[in-house]
């Protein structure tokens, strides 16, 4: 039975279907990447019901879509993080009538017919945000602020110092950082919380403890069979992402090594997957959504006629099962 689109909602269309809302809105745009038997599903749902967006199918109609963009990283949207943080930016859009688009990396923004954007995954000199100036586009950054762009500015450095003082505490002095591309801003900052750290508990910074696992738990798990190979000792590891946590895991339990009776390790993200591992994953807590809503939020402020701002986005030491007292040898 067909229901009035006016009850409708996209909240109820993706209840309906099984999905994420950002699901739902990236099926409905057909410009993002959906598995055919996702998008059908939802456009069956959508024409039994009789679902149209507010405002959007007005827009639709009259041809004049509004769409905002988001400026994917590189590998970005292989990254479970950035498909959380996507999708809490395209329901806050998609229940206002605005279509979502997400820009790949090797396309130039400024060239897409978008109101306005939000860039994510910021690289050390990145010049997304200068080009979107350039064509006097808003544009709001995740991470550290931008001259002229809003921005969500997530407090990297209190979670991680946090992390580095719960290891610190448990009598751990040789701590391995597995940590992200240097050529990021994320992985530039954690690296220097987790110096920070060292600092604080009075450790010397060893080169040697720190590695690239790029974001990814194979090539954590690679870089730290490497290490181990290489006869690098380290009772704990601080990772700059849950991914990478799991496959530092993988390696030390591949080689004989338990978590954490042998090594303790702690994540970034607070996926939920790492509270579903055996052990529980200690991580750094970033609300991903609250992210992804703030950026969103500021935009529709500034659409709505508020200057740009930055909005902070605190982070939080969450201890479970994966750390623990170091090992009396």
């Amino acid at each position: 039975m067909t229901q009035s689109n006016k009850k409708m909602t996209i909240a109820e269309i993706a209840r309906l279907a099984g999905v994420s809302t950002g699901t739902v809105s990236r099926a409905l745009n057909g410009r993002s990447r959906v598995a055919e038997e996702t998008r059908a599903n939802v456009m069956r749902i959508v024409q039994q019901t009789g679902f149209v967006p507010d405002h959007g199918a007005q827009r639709l109609a009259r041809g004049t879509t509004q769409m905002i963009g988001v400026a994917s990283a590189e590998g970005a949207l292989r990254r479970p993080y950035y498909s959380y943080l996507l999708d809490s930016i395209q329901e806050t859009f998609v229940a206002r009538g605005y279509v979502v688009r997400v820009i790949d990396p090797t396309e130039d923004p400024a060239t897409d017919e978008c109101l306005a954007f939000i860039v994510p995954g910021m690289h050390v000199d990145d010049s997304r945000p200068r080009i979107l100036l350039e064509k006097n586009i808003p544009t709001v950054v995740v991470g550290q602020p931008f001259t002229d762009c809003g921005a969500v500015e997530v407090v990297q450095q209190t979670g991680i110092l946090e992390a580095m003082k719960h290891l610190t505490h448990l009598g751990h002095r040789k701590i391995m950082h597995m940590g992200g591309p240097p050529s990021g801003e994320e992985p530039l900052v954690r690296l220097q919380a987790y110096r920070a750290g060292l600092e604080a508990a009075n450790l010397p910074y060893d080169p040697e403890l720190v590695t690239d696992g790029n974001f990814s738990d194979l090539d954590a798990y690679r870089a730290t069979r490497r290490l181990l190979e290489r006869g690098v000792e380290f009772t704990a590891v601080f990772a700059s992402s849950d991914e990478m946590a799991l496959g530092t895991i993988k390696a030390l339990e591949d080689v004989g090594m338990r978590v954490p009776h042998d090594v303790s390790v702690v994540g970034y993200d607070d996926l939920p997957f790492s509270r579903q591992v055996t052990p529980s994953l200690s991580t750094v807590r970033q609300p991903i959504r609250d992210i992804g809503h703030a950026a969103a939020k500021i935009l529709l402020e500034f659409l709505g006629g508020t200057p740009l701002h930055t909005v902070q986005i605190q982070t939080q030491l969450i201890v479970r099962g994966s750390s623990g007292v170091v090992r009396e040898e």
